[in-house]
């Protein structure tokens, strides 16, 4: 099986909330849609993101995302939301097409060491000064 291809694409924690306020983990009918607007994966990886910013009092986070995962919040994200924190629709819209664009041109989006939710608890449990 192929590895999916994903991309890089930093959010703020206010952004955070607004994916969290619209990523639903399933939808009727899923099976029909070709990218169903939906994602449990990705709104687990919201959810934990979320966690380990306020947990960690991280101001950032970024996600790995495919691009069925890019569609979900596509479809979802209104260009005009605002939240109360200040994150903007089209903020994160404008953040989303630069992925996929990039997907459709082939470009890396950076070298930086990007890890998973889980492999960066488990660096953090053994990176810390007891002391």
């Amino acid at each position: 099986m192929a590895e999916i291809e994903r991309r890089a694409v930093t959010f703020s924690l206010p952004e955070l909330w607004l994916l969290h306020d619209f990523v639903r983990h399933e939808i009727p009918e899923a099976k029909s849609w070709r990218y169903p607007p939906a994602s449990e994966d990705l709104n687990e990886e919201i959810a934990l993101a979320i966690e380990a910013c306020e947990t960690h009092e991280l101001t950032d986070y970024t996600l790995l995302l495919s691009k069925g995962d890019l569609l979900v919040i596509d479809y979802f994200v209104r260009r005009d939301h605002k939240t109360p924190e200040g994150a903007a629709g089209k903020k994160v819209l404008l953040k989303v097409f630069r992925a996929r664009k990039e997907m459709m041109s082939e470009m890396p989006a950076h070298d930086g060491d990007d890890r998973t939710y889980r492999e960066v608890t488990r660096h953090a449990a053994t990176d810390h000064d007891a002391g």
